[in-house]
């Protein structure tokens, strides 16, 4: 994320569109939860960090993953926003402030798995994209990171299909026009190909593959490095 008020923007707005986007999208969560979690095989004392915390839960898969990890007393939860709010949501979690852009306050390898769930594609451009993966890989032994396909039909921010395969500035400036001014800037929305992942200068190897939802519907990255 790449500001510090990035949920509470009022241009960050939560429609019934996407409130119902939202309820289905519990069952990709689960899925993909179901996938990290055989992939990586955590037990009650591996130390694992989670990079994408949200301090307002307005959608029904906010916070998916700290509601739904079995083991939430080794859990570090992220965010560069105030979560002080929902903080008595998790008792057990450890939630942290980082700043937007910057080096994660960890030292290296510090946990054995590090994830962030539909972030990356909030967090800047290609570099600030690059770098926010580099300190994921830096911090832990292993990741597991999903973002949303831009190959996918749907572009679920905007709501609209198949323009995000347009070039990015086309993108943006039919966002900008259709009063998505939000969507618009490259800090709020940076959606992702395999090969702009494959393209980044990356410390360690990852996987990259393609989530389908539905089994058919090709919507999310899984970027792994186990």
């Amino acid at each position: 994320m790449n500001g510090c008020t990035w949920t509470t923007d009022s241009e960050n707005r939560v429609g019934m569109t996407k409130n119902i986007l939202s309820k289905l999208s519990l069952t990709v969560r689960a899925g993909q939860l179901k996938i990290m979690l055989d992939l990586t095989r955590p037990t009650p004392q591996t130390q694992v960090l989670d990079v994408g915390f949200a301090p307002r839960e307005d959608l029904p898969d906010t916070n998916y993953f700290e509601k739904f990890y079995p083991f939430p007393n080794s859990l570090t939860a992220a965010s560069t926003e105030d979560c002080r709010a929902v903080k008595s949501k998790y008792p057990g979690v450890n939630i942290v402030r980082i700043q937007p852009g910057k080096k994660l306050p960890f030292r290296n390898n510090h946990f054995e798995i590090a994830t962030s769930w539909a972030t990356l594609e909030h967090v800047g451009n290609y570099q600030q994209q690059e770098f926010f993966l580099n300190e994921l890989l830096r911090v832990a032994h292993k990741i597991f990171v999903t973002t949303p396909y831009r190959g996918s039909p749907y572009e679920p921010h905007s709501g609209f299909f198949f323009l995000q395969w347009l070039p990015l500035n086309w993108f943006r400036k039919i966002c900008l026009y259709t009063g998505r001014r939000f969507w618009a800037k490259t800090a709020n929305l940076n959606p992702l190909w395999v090969r702009d992942i494959k393209s980044m200068r990356l410390t360690k190897p990852v996987v990259v593959s393609v989530y389908q939802t539905l089994k058919f519907i090709p919507s999310h990255l899984l970027i792994t490095s186990v």
